[in-house]
């Protein structure tokens, strides 16, 4: 997200880890923590759990890991993430030194952004304009929050500036995945800020999925209830049902509130209204291969088009990884729309090209794809944000149910909150709650 300019070493941890896992779901066995969901936070649970020498049962939906974290290679030859392509604030989190210590190529991301008006690159004073009005949008907006006003951040205008719906858009679509009438300032200026962000050369996706390859996982295994009537809990899926000491889910609250997973005699009020609230924003990567640099980008650099409107503006990323790939950046309320017909992102991309960077290099555009992360189904969007009023919620998420279930994910991070290395810490934080209740009923059996 803009605003926050935003392998496991040796071979006995690695044998830890592939011990963790039960022998096959339709075995009956008991585990001390039952995972629900391969993405950052259940990985990063999942090996704090085997590191302490506890059994797990690690289950994700889909055919592998990584969640809203995945890099495909085969589409264009390189490595292009789907989903989270920024490592944000890595000092925040271990991501990037477990990349490194892996092997993984690591690198520092640009620190500012480019400014475009039509065809041509912004002057120094469109510059100082733009940042400007970029900068009261958001002290507007983090004042608001500080002061305890959990309100739409759209409500902390400032003053007119034909620069205003573009700050809007960075801040909105493009930060949080939502028009900023639908962000609350609580949650908003509660975020972390970092001036730099880093990306890993062979994919964020890829490093990820290097990070679970120890791990035990039972794929294509999605939960379907938890069941918290037990003096252990119990999670239904397809293939059979599974106890454990602790739950740990990592669904993401959309799919929560849609009911894909229930919880049997149901959740409290207050965590019911957190799956609900703490909704997640769209956000999409339009990618297409141009060869020639037509912008004159830098490698990964970001370059914003003013725009008078910010539910239809964009941005793109250019030459990613160094390479001839760009995106087109999309997000709130044209995100959803693109991705809900059929051909409208590579339609809406080449248009984009062609605007600013010229018909002939649009036609040497090569073949587009989109990302759809709310048409996933076992996602349904790109990334948290707390509606307004709702910033307080993501707090209720850290607490467990019945001492016996436990929330991780970026949603559930109240200052890393849409985020990898938010998901992250969530996992370890989850592991480590989920240790503790392990224990306490060991003492108490």
């Amino acid at each position: 997200m803009l605003r926050r300019n935003l392998i496991l070493g040796t071979t006995a941890m690695a044998g830890l880890l592939a011990a963790g896992g039960m022998r096959a779901l339709g075995d009956h066995v008991e585990v001390d923590v039952i995972i629900i969901g391969a993405g950052p936070a259940g990985i990063a649970a999942a090996r704090r759990i085997a590191a302490s020498g506890h059994s797990y049962a690690l289950l994700e939906a889909s055919a592998r890991p990584g969640g809203r974290v995945v890099t495909d290679t085969a589409l264009f030859g390189v490595p292009f993430d789907l989903g989270a392509h920024w490592i944000h604030m890595p000092r925040l989190h271990p991501l990037s030194k477990l990349g490194r210590k892996a092997g993984f190529d690591i690198y520092r991301g640009p620190v500012d952004m480019r400014l475009f008006i039509g065809h041509a690159e912004g002057s120094d004073a469109d510059y100082r304009a733009f940042e400007a009005a970029l900068g009261r949008t958001e002290k507007a907006i983090v004042r608001a929050g500080e002061a305890g006003r959990d309100v739409p951040a759209s409500q902390a205008a400032p003053k007119p500036s034909p620069w205003n719906a573009t700050a809007a858009l960075l801040l909105g679509p493009l930060s949080c995945g939502k028009e900023l009438g639908a962000v609350s300032t609580l949650d908003y200026a509660r975020s972390e800020e970092e001036g730099v962000d880093e990306f890993c050369r062979e994919g964020f996706g890829t490093l990820i999925a290097a990070l679970a390859a120890p791990l035990a996982i039972h794929f294509l295994t999605p939960a379907t209830a938890i069941d918290l009537r037990q003096r252990h809990p119990a999670v239904e899926t397809p293939r059979g049902v599974l106890k454990g000491r602790a739950v740990i889910c990592t669904v993401p609250p959309s799919l929560m509130a849609d009911g894909r997973v229930r919880v049997r005699p149901g959740l409290p009020a207050r965590y019911e209204a957190a799956m609900a609230h703490l909704s997640l924003g769209a956000y999409d990567h339009i990618a297409f291969q141009l060869s020639g640099n037509p912008l004159d980008l830098g490698r990964d650099e970001f370059a914003c088009f003013q725009t008078d409107d910010s539910r239809h503006g964009c941005a793109i990323l250019g030459r990613i990884g160094g390479t001839d790939l760009h995106s087109v950046e999309v997000g709130g309320s044209l995100a959803r729309e693109l991705a809900a017909n059929e051909g409208a992102a590579e339609a809406f991309a080449r248009a984009v090209v062609a605007e600013h960077c010229g018909s002939e290099a649009a036609e040497r555009m090569g073949p587009v794809h989109a990302t759809r992360w709310t048409e996933e189904p076992w996602a349904g969007g790109a990334f948290s944000c707390a509606e307004p009023g709702s910033a307080h919620l993501r707090g209720v998420l850290t607490h467990p149910v019945a001492d016996a279930l436990i929330f991780a994910g970026e949603h559930t991070h109240e200052s890393l909150w849409g985020t990898v290395g938010g998901a992250w810490l969530s996992g370890e934080r989850a592991a480590r709650q989920a240790l503790r209740l392990v224990s306490s009923r060991q003492v108490h059996a």
